[in-house]
């Protein structure tokens, strides 16, 4: 029962709640980096689900996208200073 469980969860990776809130987990990087970004966060989202094939590579883009999205923050902030 506990495996089916944990099944389940991996698969909702592909599901609309937990997209949605990637989605939103984007859009609140892209927000506070306040960096012009040319593409939406459903349109870097969408980009990262279909070059996904499992759920750990999934969350491996994500978590990437919004670290990178961070970082171009920290270099326009350190960028204006110097």
């Amino acid at each position: 029962a506990l495996q089916c469980k944990m099944a389940d969860q991996l698969m909702d990776w592909r599901g609309e709640l937990f997209r949605s809130k990637v989605v939103a987990q984007i859009e609140e990087a892209v927000r506070s980096s306040a960096t012009h970004i040319t593409k939406s966060s459903s349109e870097m989202e969408m980009y990262m689900f279909q070059k996904a094939k499992t759920p750990e590579e999934y969350l491996a883009l994500a978590a990437r996208m919004i670290l990178h999205i961070k970082e171009m923050r920290r270099a326009a902030v350190f960028g204006h200073e110097a």
